[in-house]
Formats: C-alpha cells, structure tokens, sequence
C-alpha cells in the first residue's frame, strides 16, 4: 500500500529511550520511562492518577472491574465501537446495552440513552469519543448519570487531545481508558492507559493490574511477595513498551496533534471542494484530533460504496469499512436499543480514508481525485 490507513510516527527519541531500557536490563513492569510516561500523559488527560497497561482491552476490563461490574450487572456500551468494548463486558459475565449512536458525530445517542437506562436500568457506561471527534451529547450523557448514579467508563482511545467546551476529553467519567497501540494518537505497538482522578479507584485497578499482590515495594519483606489477596491479572506495561510510549508523548502536543489536525483539515477541504461528504460534523464547541478521516457516501448503495473501497485498495490507496454494528455480533450477551439504526447505515455508507502524520496535501488531492473518478464510473 502506498498510502496507508495510519502509520506510527517514530523518531529517534523513541529509540533513545528504548536503548535506555536496554542498557538497564530492566525491560519489565514499573520500568522508570514506564512511570515518566504516565506521570506526563496525566497532566494531558487531567487525571492524577495513571496507570499503563498492556492493551486497550486490558485497560476495559480494568476499569469494569475496579468499579465493581458483576454478572448480574448491565452496561451500556454504543453500538458503533470497537469490539473490545462489547467483549470487555463479557469477561465480567455482564450483559451489554448496545445504544444507538447519533449522526453527526457518531456518539451515544442521548435520548437513547434515557430509554436504555428506563428499560434495563444500567449501572454503568461507556462513554466513547469516535475518530477523534468528542460525542455532541456528552455534557447530556455525563449529567443523566450523574442523577442516576451510572458510573462511566469515559474511552479516548480514538480522541487523544481533543476538547469539548474548553475541557479535554477523558476527565468527565469516573474512569478514562485510551488505547495506545501503534495506529492510535500515540502508538507504541501494543498498550493503553486508564486513569482516574478518584484514589480508592486507582488503587484498586492498580492493585488488579498486579496480579492483586499487595506487597510489592522496597519496603515490603520480601517473603510476602507473591502473596496474593485475590483475583488479579498481569496486565502491566512491559518497561521496552513504555520507552517507546515516554518518546511519544514528550512529542504529542508540540509535533504529532498539530499534525493530525493538519491532515483533517485539509481533508474537509477538499472533500467539500469535490462535493463530497466528511464522515463527521465537529460538535459545538468542540475541538477534534481527526484521528481517522472519512468519506460519506449517502447517495449510494453499500455494494457501490464497498466496489470503491476494493478499487482503491488495488491501486495502493488502504481503506478501511467503519465499525460492524455490534448488536450484529451475536455470540455476545446483549440487548439493543436503536430507532432508526443509524450504526449500520453508518457502517454501509462510509469509508475510512488514509489519515497518517506524514500526509501532504497533494497526497490528499490524490485519494479523493481517485474517489471522484471510482464514484462516477
């Protein structure tokens, strides 16, 4: 492929770092770039309290589980999302409330929501910002849980860096988790982060994360270190991983959003000049991190809209479908509360476009004069 759907963006700082590591011969948990990492992406998420973990998936099923997800408990879980949100909730042996998402920025559905929560009476939430762009009912979602007392898992595994109303997206839930692996904001090859601002929660995934052995500091004696006090997991971030992840977001903010953003905005651009449709609409006061870039196609039948997305992958340019609806996905415990499934007219009528740190604007012109050209033929 010449034009991929999203390259990670390395340099030599990375691998300093990662050399680093290596002369040190520590290359497991709780490495020093490890805790430099979480200290530094705290400050970005407006979360004091950060934990690195070895996948996004891991991080879900963390932040489930410390916030006291049973098998008798429900989750709402948006329909249009990547898998590891449905399966997540069913390594707790919960049920998920697949809710609808809204069209202009893919996100929950509000007043679905409120049906979902009038229906099954969810407990707890996720709350997931699509492609980079914050969910338009985000403030509606966060005050309807908050009186009914719904804890929320809050994912900016797509959205890194983004705002709504002046606030970065992750610090409105009682848990954050984002997904760090090598096509995110920031990649590292495999890895995430979930943060909280609440101690007793971070303790507890903390604790969960360690295989739930207590006594592990220099202080401790050292015969009470495999002592385990309970169900526990190995999920923690090897020290190789969070190198890696140290040189990445000591670039985030001054290099790699500003080139994202770039990238987007070129992209509305010239898909507007060509009369053709972003995949998304940025949501009042918001500030989005064009994650993954898009094209509509409303007009079209899904067996056009994929012969395009064939087409282009011959000649070099990767596309990608959007998310399957999950309430497709019948293996998984669950329940769907929709009204005019917008989820899967979603996924019928988009394709998910080159969005890599280094594309130019000539490189842009180029996919969407190859898109035009496949559209009317």
């Amino acid at each position: 492929m010449k034009y991929l759907i999203n390259k990670p963006n390395l340099s030599n700082l990375e691998k300093e770092y990662v050399l680093k590591a290596l002369k040190s011969t520590w290359l497991s948990a709780n490495g020093e770039n490890t805790k430099i990492f979480e200290k530094k992406i705290s400050k970005i998420l407006k979360n004091k309290y950060c934990l690195a973990v070895q996948s996004g998936t891991a991080s879900l099923h963390l932040a489930l589980k410390s916030l006291g997800v049973k098998s008798s408990d429900k989750v709402i879980v948006p329909n249009y999302t990547c898998v590891s949100n449905l399966s997540a909730v069913a390594q707790c042996g919960a049920t998920s409330i697949l809710v609808d998402i809204e069209k202009d920025t893919l996100g929950l559905d509000y007043e679905l929501v409120k049906e979902a929560y009038k229906k099954y009476k969810p407990k707890y939430l996720q709350l997931v910002h699509v492609y980079g762009f914050p969910a338009k009912d985000t403030h509606k979602i966060i005050n309807f849980c908050k009186r009914n007392k719904i804890k929320i898992i809050e994912d900016t595994s797509e959205a890194l860096g983004s705002k709504l109303n002046g606030k970065v997206v992750g610090s409105f839930g009682d848990i954050n988790v984002t997904s760090i692996r090598s096509e995110k904001m920031i990649g590292v090859g495999e890895g995430a982060i979930i943060s909280t601002n609440i101690k007793k929660i971070f303790e507890k995934f903390t604790l969960l994360a360690s295989r739930s052995a207590p006594f592990r500091t220099s202080k401790d004696p050292y015969w009470k270190k495999y002592y385990v006090s309970g169900e526990g997991y190995n999920y923690l971030m090897p020290h190789l991983l969070g190198s890696v992840a140290r040189g990445q977001i000591e670039r985030f903010e001054k290099e790699l959003i500003k080139k994202k953003i770039k990238v987007g905005k070129i992209y509305i651009n010239e898909l507007k000049k060509n009369n053709l449709n972003y995949g998304q609409q940025i949501s009042n006061k918001s500030k989005p991190v064009y994650w993954l870039n898009s094209v509509m196609f409303t007009k079209l039948k899904v067996n056009k809209v994929r012969k395009i997305g064939e087409n282009l992958k011959k000649i070099g340019i990767e596309v990608r479908s959007g998310f399957w609806p999950l309430n497709l996905l019948k293996t998984f415990k669950s329940h769907y509360i929709t009204k005019n499934n917008i989820s899967q007219n979603v996924f019928n009528k988009i394709l998910i476009l080159p969005s890599s740190f280094d594309l130019k604007e000539k490189d842009i012109k180029l996919i969407i004069k190859k898109i035009c050209k496949l559209q009317n033929k």
